[in-house]
């Protein structure tokens, strides 16, 4: 099932014994302690107990650091910044860059767009050399492919798209398709990654000749700190009535939910899942929540919608 996950945004205060306070900062809150909540699927679908990981950096080797700048290629004049934490290079251009952190375990790679009608690509990888070429690559700076989030058959979930250009030159259409990309994310204890730290939506593009065009992906090294028991179901119902949860986005053609007079909450699907941050407030901890698939009779219709809660039992 393709999943749109709300991306939330978990802070921990630690104190003695790892016990946290959980606070969701995106999505609409919503509190009814009145509210019918159906729980609509199997009790045992969420773990007993979950783990709390510490983030930790990841050294990308010498190696793997020359072959990225291989990509632009860049050299050493073209480092704008480098420290213990990162290294960024930008050409001239102001388009073209390469940056990597250590402590994010981050690669990004940004080339400026060389193609127009009168300069296509070419020899673009097929959709299906994709997944043998991300393989490829993943190896090649020290990432295990087993990590990543998994088909039911066992196999990597590999999200493999194209785009299509269109150029009119002289009343005729022009098409091209400048590379392939493959979208995927990280997967811990079976449970998926949101977000864009630490492996959630990581996106690699491939170009001519099956080069690399385009990169983000970050991927810390993981430290497994303390495990701790999964609220059950009727604590979950207990949260959601008293605010600790938050509503996901409602599709564009549905009809907006008033908690106030909603008849009632069926959970119809529940799944753990893990949040580091993004980019922008990225934390040293990833922190696990439960994803929760819901229709809400709002008394005019059902809507569908994503609830995330907290998941962890401090008692």
């Amino acid at each position: 099932m393709k999943k749109i996950i709300l991306l939330v945004l978990l802070q921990a205060t630690w104190t003695t014994g790892f016990a946290q306070n959980l606070s969701f900062k995106f999505g609409i809150a919503f509190k009814r302690p009145d509210l019918d909540v159906r729980w609509n699927v199997p009790t045992n679908l969420l773990p007993s107990n979950v783990w709390v990981y510490h983030l930790l950096p990841r050294k990308f080797s010498p190696t793997v650091l020359s072959n990225l700048m291989a990509l632009g290629p860049f050299t050493g004049k073209e480092v704008i910044r480098s420290n213990a934490n990162e290294i960024l290079f930008k050409k001239t251009d102001n388009l073209t860059t390469l940056w990597v952190s250590w402590r994010l375990g981050a690669i990004e790679y940004e080339p400026a767009n060389p193609f127009g009608p009168t300069n296509l690509a070419r020899d673009v990888p097929e959709e299906a050399q994709v997944p043998q070429l991300t393989t490829n690559f993943l190896k090649e700076i020290g990432i295990d492919v087993s990590e990543i989030e998994k088909k039911a058959d066992g196999a990597p979930d590999f999200h493999v798209w194209s785009p299509l250009t269109m150029y009119p030159v002289n009343r005729v259409v022009i098409t091209n398709i400048g590379f392939r990309a493959v979208n995927f994310r990280r997967s811990v204890d079976g449970a998926t990654f949101v977000g864009n730290g630490a492996g959630g939506n990581c996106e690699i593009q491939f170009g001519e000749h099956g080069k690399p065009s385009k990169i983000r992906l970050s991927w810390r090294n993981l430290e497994r700190q303390n495990a701790f028991p999964v609220a059950k179901p009727a604590t979950l119902i207990k949260w959601i009535r008293e605010g600790k949860a938050v509503q996901g986005m409602v599709r564009m053609d549905g009809e907006p939910i008033n908690w106030k007079t909603a008849k009632s909450l069926t959970i119809n699907q529940a799944e753990l899942c893990y949040y580091a941050g993004d980019p922008f407030s990225p934390s040293d901890w990833l922190m696990p929540f439960a994803a929760l698939w819901t229709s809400v009779d709002t008394g005019h219709g059902s809507v569908d919608v994503e609830i995330d809660c907290p998941v962890i039992d401090e008692r």
